[in-house]
């Protein structure tokens, strides 16, 4: 079932922000198409009780496609306009650095809208954005998932999911820990990878199966940009294919160069595959 208000509500709340790095400092976000398709897709689907129908969501996409901000926005979305009291959202990642990118990103669009500025209260110390009309905070978390348990949790976003060195912080994470709440959401975004005995190829694996029709989960929502492993990594229409952000986010030319080089330094051929075309290599 599709509730075109509450997908309007989420996607109304995210193109109120604004960008945060470079030229795009102080634009409004403005969703682009593909991340559009994502928040109707994901906040719009509901099941008969008026709840969300995915409680995961996987992104998978090339580097420099406008992920951060992406996950930053979902970020405060379930922390200040999802209508849950108490929430506790929690930014992860490989370790705290990591994760500490994304909550950047969302400190500097809380700054720059007044109207979640006066309710928002940050706690730099231990990395955490209070909202206080609901009691709500995001917070940073990374990889060291001994002390993670106990939480209460309305939405997770994970960071470049195929850096985490095993998949103890993923489980703890994940496996019941939002059981309490009636729509969690765990939003992974990530980069493919190298390491196909990891946690993120064991995801992207379900994700690909789902979208080509092998597996079915009502509550886990796919998307993967990249290129195929037959096709040709130096033809400029397969990085169109696989970078729905170019010329937007990043300009063709940065592309170019980076496959010229690898053209002339056979070493970086896996690099650019991986972080420009999405494929696992």
């Amino acid at each position: 079932m599709y509730d075109e208000n509450k997908a309007k509500r989420a996607v109304t709340f995210i193109n109120a922000l604004k960008h945060t790095k470079g030229k795009w400092r102080g634009v409004p976000f403005e969703l682009l198409p593909w991340q559009d398709k994502i928040i109707n897709d994901v906040f719009g689907t509901v099941k008969e009780n008026g709840y969300r129908q995915y409680n995961t969501a996987y992104v998978e996409i090339p580097k420099k496609m406008g992920k951060s901000e992406l996950a930053a926005g979902v970020a405060l979305y379930l922390t200040c306009g999802d209508g849950e009291w108490g929430a506790e959202v929690y930014g992860c990642a490989s370790d705290r650095q990591q994760a500490s990118i994304v909550f950047d990103v969302a400190v500097d669009m809380v700054e720059q809208c007044p109207a979640l500025k006066k309710r928002i209260k940050p706690v730099m110390s231990v990395k955490r954005l209070v909202y206080k009309p609901t009691n709500s905070f995001y917070q940073v978390l990374s990889a060291e998932a001994y002390s993670k348990h106990g939480f209460n949790i309305h939405g997770v976003v994970f960071d470049e999911l195929h850096t985490q060195p095993n998949r103890k912080l993923f489980d703890v994470m994940t496996k019941g820990s939002g059981d309490a709440r009636m729509q969690p959401l765990y939003f992974l975004i990530t980069t493919a990878g190298t390491d196909t005995n990891s946690i993120c190829y064991e995801v992207h694996q379900k994700a690909k199966d789902i979208l080509e029709g092998r597996k079915h989960d009502p509550t886990f929502y796919p998307v993967i940009y990249g290129a195929d492993e037959s096709e040709d990594w130096t033809d400029p229409k397969v990085w169109k294919k696989a970078n729905p952000s170019l010329d937007k986010t990043i300009g063709m030319d940065k592309v170019v160069a980076a496959c010229n080089s690898a053209k002339e330094t056979p070493g970086e051929e896996n690099a650019f595959r991986q972080l420009r075309l999405n494929q696992w290599v």
